[in-house]
């Protein structure tokens, strides 16, 4: 379901659905969490790549298979035990995550996407929340994401009318990081991961857990958090080589411990 590849110090998870334009189905998303809870782990790893395989990024829930059993509970378990854990695992990864959106990404594949850290998507990479056309509200906490993305007045717009947004719409939008062309995609995401491996790991990890938190913890909470954060930092050998090259007027070469 997820292709696992891995280069020096980037993992690539590749969704691998591209018969089903890579729907999201339990089996997909319990496999996304495993797969990127084995790059998270993974020492050697210091970035992650979400690509799909195909055409389309993620065409969004499988709802052949999500509306076979389509009770009130069974949505509310698939959307908690399937869905919150493959979220949590891109959101809560300590390595900077990159979308790389190989084509469209529509539904619950927006939230895939809006999850990660960074967005790079192919100029054919429509961005399609397209909830409201099936009679429903954007779930699997797009409109959480989109909001932190784009602010409630444009998160309102988007997701009351349903707007598709073209791929230079949604890097005006502050959606996307950037468009490239799409024979470009796999190079440039790749570029950007090699430059993210190479910042000094923990500090990105805990650079990472403050802006998360920062939005829903009071003022007090967060210096304390960062307080912390900032005198272990000063224990690690990172810091002290970002010292030394900053002394010597040299780049640092950090090791990621």
């Amino acid at each position: 379901m997820v292709r696992y590849e891995k280069t020096g110090a980037v993992a690539r998870l590749v969704l691998n659905r591209p018969a089903a334009r890579n729907a999201l189905n339990g089996e997909l998303l319990d496999a996304i969490a495993e797969q990127m809870g084995i790059a998270d782990r993974d020492p050697e790893v210091r970035a992650i790549i979400l690509t799909g395989e195909g055409p389309v990024f993620c065409a969004g829930g499988d709802l052949r298979a999500i509306f076979t059993d389509a009770t009130p509970n069974a949505i509310r378990r698939f959307l908690n035990d399937r869905m919150r854990p493959a979220l949590r695992s891109i959101m809560q990864a300590d390595k900077p995550v990159i979308a790389a959106l190989n084509g469209q990404v529509a539904g619950a594949g927006v939230s895939l996407a809006l999850a990660c850290d960074f967005i790079i998507a192919g100029s054919n990479a429509e961005f399609i929340p397209a909830f409201g056309k099936i009679g429903a509200m954007p779930d699997s906490a797009a409109i959480y994401l989109l909001v932190q993305y784009v602010g409630v007045a444009t998160a309102r717009e988007i997701v009351f009318r349903s707007r598709q947004l073209g791929a230079e719409e949604a890097l005006g939008r502050g959606i996307y990081s950037c468009v490239v062309a799409p024979e470009a995609l796999a190079a440039e995401s790749m570029a950007l991961a090699e430059s993210l491996a190479a910042e000094p790991t923990l500090a990105v990890a805990l650079a990472k857990r403050a802006l998360r938190d920062a939005p829903r913890q009071p003022f007090d909470a967060f210096m304390d958090a960062e307080s912390l954060a900032m005198a272990f930092l000063h224990t690690t050998d990172d810091l002290a080589e970002g010292f030394a090259a900053f002394k010597e007027k040299r780049a640092p070469v950090f090791g990621g411990c």
